[in-house]
């Protein structure tokens, strides 16, 4: 999320509004579940079409999408940190430029998480990106090293889980309920659960999910200091790494899809399947790599250049998804959501992609930024808002 002082990178919209597209895929699958699996539960025992999709979803979108974008939140604050300084802001007042700037995001993500969406993701970036700003004024190397131990931390949690008991997942009755509430019930009488489950979501994404997030914002940031997208052409080797690390955590991801999908069919959480699952979100370096190594391609330039306005306004069309799952399925909506099955939802995704892709494109031509984007650089840089 740019900062919007400099020239704008064609390739890290586009990969934003692609990472932006992919949570959603998820994100519309467990919408009326509550926390617990992220791509939901069966409401039946599941046939093949449900089970494929499941699988598929869970080897390719499930992890890797966040993932991606994690990555770009910490290129974003490198780019950022180096467009505060360079416009004459010493290191405190640059600090307390981007501390405004995630105060707001904390703002955004408090109340996104309690009125529309348990899932939010806004508030763990914001509380990640406190710690983030620690980091702010050292060195490749330094940083380097900083994301190295970031993923040792994520690596123990991992390792850790292991060695602990899944019985306080929610059981098969108890997910029928929820979803019996967010499917048909008012919104005041979600009010209560939505509440509860955000409050779980925080609360693992402050514990299980800091290490992680800051490695992703690490690695993001380092690649924003040295321009492994801003020049991918000059990075061949880091790039090669990349598509050989995402391929090597292809069969991990595929191993984990097929455990959780067993577990998922049983109402139940499987400890080494969530684990694999948090070992194979490298492949979203596979999809990072394989688009720059194809991005001239005239197939994948157009690709480009159709989401790019997409990804200059992140946080609206982030928000407006949330809008749009609300009234199109919950109960105090249309209440689609007790209807559709798995594949439906899928293709409701991405139907809501083409429409806010389209809607980007006439926002940006018109007005150059996302309304919620315009107002979080009011609220970050004030005295230039006047």
């Amino acid at each position: 999320m740019s900062a919007g002082r400099g020239a704008r990178v064609e390739l890290i919209d586009a990969l934003r509004a692609f990472a932006l597209f992919g949570i959603l895929q998820i994100n519309i699958q467990s919408f009326l579940w509550g926390a617990g699996d992220p791509l939901g539960a069966f409401r039946a025992p599941p046939d093949t079409a449900d089970g494929l999709l499941y699988i598929a979803t869970a080897t390719l979108v499930a992890g890797k999408f966040i993932s991606l974008f994690a990555l770009l939140f910490g290129l974003g604050f490198a780019l950022q940190w180096r467009g505060l300084r360079r416009s004459g802001l010493d290191a405190d007042r640059a600090r307390a430029a981007y501390r405004r700037r995630l105060a707001f995001l904390l703002a955004v993500g408090i109340a996104h998480g309690t009125l529309l969406y348990y899932g939010d993701i806004l508030t763990a970036y914001a509380l990640a990106g406190f710690v983030l700003l620690l980091h702010a004024g050292q060195r490749p190397a330094a940083l380097a090293r900083t994301c190295r131990n970031w993923w040792l931390a994520f690596a123990a949690l991992l390792a850790l889980n292991l060695l602990l008991p899944a019985d306080g997942a929610p059981g098969a009755a108890a997910l029928r309920e929820r979803f019996a509430l967010y499917a048909t019930g008012s919104y005041a009488a979600q009010w209560d659960a939505r509440l509860e489950d955000y409050g779980w979501t925080t609360l693992a994404s402050a514990v299980f999910g800091l290490p992680f997030l800051l490695g992703l914002f690490t690695l993001g940031a380092l690649a924003g200091r040295l321009g492994w997208l801003t020049h991918p052409q000059r990075h061949p080797r880091v790039w090669r790494a990349a598509w050989w690390l995402g391929l090597a955590a292809l069969p991990v991801a595929v191993a984990a899809a097929w455990i959780n999908f067993a577990a998922a069919s049983e109402a139940r959480l499987d400890v080494l399947g969530f684990t694999l699952a948090g070992l194979s979100t490298p492949v979203a370096a596979l999809y990072l790599a394989a688009i720059v190594r194809w991005r001239a391609a005239p197939p994948v330039a157009a690709a480009i250049r159709w989401l790019a306005p997409a990804g200059r306004m992140p946080l609206t069309n982030y928000l407006m998804q949330s809008v749009l799952m609300g009234v199109l399925l919950a109960g105090w909506g249309l209440g689609w959501g007790e209807a559709l099955g798995r594949g439906q939802l899928a293709l409701l995704a991405l139907a809501i992609v083409v429409v806010q892709v389209a809607a980007s494109r006439v926002w940006i031509a018109r007005y150059g930024s996302g309304p919620v984007e315009a107002l979080w650089r009011a609220f970050t840089y004030p005295r230039a808002a006047r």
